[in-house]
């Protein structure tokens, strides 16, 4: 006996015979993980259980047969569902019954056919086909032309089955039973039974035809109209339904005009016509928007500073920028105010800024990403005349949100992407311009819709990703990276309260100490927000909660953190020794600030410059001006040019694989040239960052916060920053006050002068 695991659907409404075909419709999410799940895993097949209303999951193990099904055909719906053509193929029985995650697996077996005399079946199969051409001949069907010349009665009696018009329960007996030769003296039964309840029927017939006279006929007909209205009462209560919604609906008169064409178009359609589901689609979004409802705005000024203090630590300048942009923007009723744009490494609190944003202004609150969207009918929709056409992600949003005037949070708009299939980010525009989005035109829609009350905030990790049509556009809110201090204070003030709460666990029963969560922050999370600490705080609560049930004993983070989470996954000092050629700069990243180390070597060559280490272009770019500049200035700096011009450089910035990029790495790339070359060691205690030009100008750089925490986190003491960076540093002062020496160059002579002229 051959055991096949095949993954199980649950049926509860149709019956799926072997031999035979049925279509079914899904809407469970469960449902359609099932059918993906056993067309990609399984050969396209599923183990069908027929279960009865008093059925649940929990009492499988009572049933022990059903039918292999084969998906024939898969097809997603522009409502959502999932519409499935299957084949039955075998009973089989069950063996055993997994369960992970909401689905179920069984072990299945296929049940052996019965063995049966040839002239016997024959015999048999030729009883059948007699009550069948008496059945056909009564009611007229064309149901039963597709078994002609079966002989085999294990198939002939299900297809057979499948087609009589049985109640379910009489089906689901044919299913279950095995043997074909019972299941064809049952199915001469009940065709005899169907016979015997047809000639009764036609005996009345003519008995009421007989007494109805001329008299009755109009009260007939009446009555038979009220039995053809009573049928079609769904339909007929369902359009009623339609156009008293359209009537109260509270929307500009040309969005109603527009309704009543469609209905028009949808009552001449037949039922089953396949452009009445579009047409009704297409209804019932119309009348889902919005188009006049709002939400009731607060303009308590001090309500909303309670709230962002409340659901934020720290985050000063950030706060009163938003509160500052919010009662500007709501005092003054200016139209054209710039949008929102909260730019920050991932865990800062973007997102939830923006959540609060909503809270404050008594606002409800939508969210969709862009990240990684091609095509920009993502954003504005399909045209109808296209296969399982859709509204886009904006209007399917304000559908769901219930409002005009949500605060409306895009998110990654920094990894928005561009090619053949699309523009997305013209179309955002599109979205976001003031001057256009009071009537913006969704194409599934394909009518106007007033987007200028809704309030859109942008979110990106990196400011130089976010396209530059957008940024022109947006108010950049930079929300930085939190310092150690900070990041214990988020710790005990927010997070372990929330989770103490969430696993019932009193003060003193347990408290993390601040030497515990130093520690957890620093070899535990690598990263410029809260999120990693969160999960790992999150992790040590669970397993107190664990051996709190199982009276276990309970082990001590504050003693035992490693026994705990395991050992160290990051070491806090990973600024290694410098050699001569190799020199420590400072880099943000989308994670916040980091160390990144520069080293060169040369050999003989012709001149040329070897780059590695998953550099960027722009990267390049700073390479390619450093060896320019020191080859123009070769005299200043005592340089033979004949020792450049036939040796060749290779440039290397390991960092695990990452790939490096930004306006930041000139000074440092110049710098770890000349110490080769110059045969100068510069101590791994200096770092350095900004960019140069042709002419050894200084440039400006940014992510200043987070390149001093990475500095403070490195054990460098001595750091050479561009001038015009000045104002900007010494705001932060409280971070690296007696920390930190640094030191201001406008032009890279001077720092050529301190670190490597003899």
């Amino acid at each position: 006996m051959i055991k096949t695991k095949l993954p199980v659907l649950f049926i509860k409404n149709h019956e799926i015979f072997p031999y035979s075909d049925i279509k079914i419709e899904f809407s469970d999410s469960n449902y359609k993980r099932i059918i993906t799940l056993g067309e990609s895993v399984y050969d396209g097949c599923c183990f069908i259980i027929h279960q009865k209303s008093d059925d649940n999951f929990e009492n499988l193990n009572t049933i022990n047969l059903g039918v292999i099904a084969r998906i024939k055909l898969k097809i997603e719906m522009p409502n959502g569902n999932m519409r499935v053509t299957l084949r039955g193929l075998k009973r089989a029985i069950i063996h055993n019954i997994h369960e992970e995650d909401s689905l179920y697996e069984v072990e299945v077996s296929v049940i052996n056919q019965e063995e049966i005399d040839p002239i016997e079946e024959i015999a048999m199969s030729r009883s059948l086909y007699k009550e069948i051409d008496k059945y056909v001949k009564e009611t007229a069907t064309n149901d039963f032309a597709e078994i002609k010349d079966i002989h085999d009665i294990d198939k002939l009696t299900d297809i057979v089955a499948s087609l009589l018009p049985l109640d379910r329960n009489r089906k689901l007996k044919y299913l279950k039973e095995i043997s074909p030769v019972k299941r064809l003296k049952m199915l001469l039964d009940d065709i005899e039974y169907e016979l015997s309840i047809i000639d009764i029927e036609r005996q009345i017939d003519i008995k009421v035809n007989n007494k109805i006279d001329e008299s009755q006929k109009e009260f007939y007909l009446r009555e038979k109209l009220n039995v053809i209205k009573d049928e079609l009462h769904e339909n007929i209560t369902d359009l009623e339904e339609l156009e008293g919604r359209i009537q109260k609906l509270d929307a500009p008169d040309a969005i109603k005009n527009r309704l009543n064409t469609e209905i028009n178009r949808f009552k001449s359609c037949t039922v089953n016509s396949p452009e009445s589901g579009i047409i009704r689609n297409y209804i019932d979004v119309l009348l889902n928007l919005p188009w006049n409802i709002s939400s009731a705005e607060n303009f308590d000024l001090e309500r909303i500073h309670d709230v962002l203090e409340n659901s934020h630590f720290g985050l000063e300048e950030t706060k009163s920028r938003i509160i500052e942009h919010i009662m500007v923007k709501l005092y003054t009723n200016r139209e054209n105010v710039p949008i929102l744009c909260l730019v920050g490494p991932p865990g800062v609190g973007k997102t939830s800024i923006a959540r609060s944003i909503a809270e404050a202004l008594n606002l409800k609150c939508v969210k969709i990403s862009v990240g990684g969207v091609n095509d920009e009918a993502e954003i504005i929709g399909h045209r109808r005349t296209y296969v399982g056409a859709a509204p886009g992600r904006i209007m399917s949003s304000i559908e769901k949100v219930g409002v005009n005037n949500p605060v409306f949070i895009i998110d990654e708009v920094d990894k928005m992407t561009k090619d053949f299939k699309g523009d997305p980010v013209s179309a955002l525009l599109e979205v976001l311009d003031k001057g256009q989005n009071k009537r913006f035109v969704d194409h599934f829609i394909d009518e106007e819709f007033d987007l200028s009350k809704v309030m859109f905030i942008l979110t990106a990790n990196y400011i130089d990703l976010v396209p530059s049509e957008l940024r022109d556009r947006l108010e950049i809110i930079e929300i930085p990276s939190y310092t150690e201090y900070e990041k214990i204070k988020i710790a005990k003030e927010h997070i372990i309260p929330k989770l103490k709460e969430e696993y019932r666990i009193k003060n003193e029963e347990f408290n993390l100490n601040s030497k515990t969560i130093t520690n957890i922050i620093r070899y535990y999370t690598h990263e410029s927000g809260v999120r990693e600490l969160e999960r790992i705080l999150d992790k040590i609560y669970r397993k107190l909660v664990v051996s709190k049930i199982e009276n276990k004993a309970i082990l001590d983070p504050n003693k035992k953190l490693e026994a705990i989470l395991g050992i160290h996954k990051y070491q806090i000092n990973q600024n290694t020794r410098n050699n001569k050629g190799v020199v420590t700069g400072l880099s943000y990243t989308p994670y916040g600030g980091d160390i990144v180390k520069v080293e060169v070597i040369s050999y003989p060559g012709d001149g040329n410059i070897k780059v590695t280490g998953q550099v960027g272009d722009i990267m390049e770019e700073s390479i390619k001006v450093a060896f320019d500049y020191i080859k123009g200035n070769y005299k200043n700096f005592g340089l033979n040019i004949d020792e450049i011009r036939h040796n060749d450089f290779h440039i290397h910035i390991p960092s695990n694989a990452i790939k490096k990029d930004g306006p930041s790495g000139g000074i440092t790339i110049t710098t770890a040239i000349l110490s080769y070359l110059k045969n100068v060691i510069i101590t791994n205690v200096i770092s350095m960052s900004g960019e140069i030009t042709l002419t050894g100008k200084i440039l400006k750089v940014g992510g200043i916060k987070e390149k001093l925490i990475a500095a403070l986190n490195n054990n460098i003491s001595v750091i050479y920053m561009p001038l015009a960076n000045r104002d900007e540093i010494e705001e932060l002062e409280y971070i690296y006050k007696n920390k930190l020496e640094i030191n201001y160059i406008d032009n890279y002579q001077e720092l050529y002068d301190i670190l490597i002229a003899p």
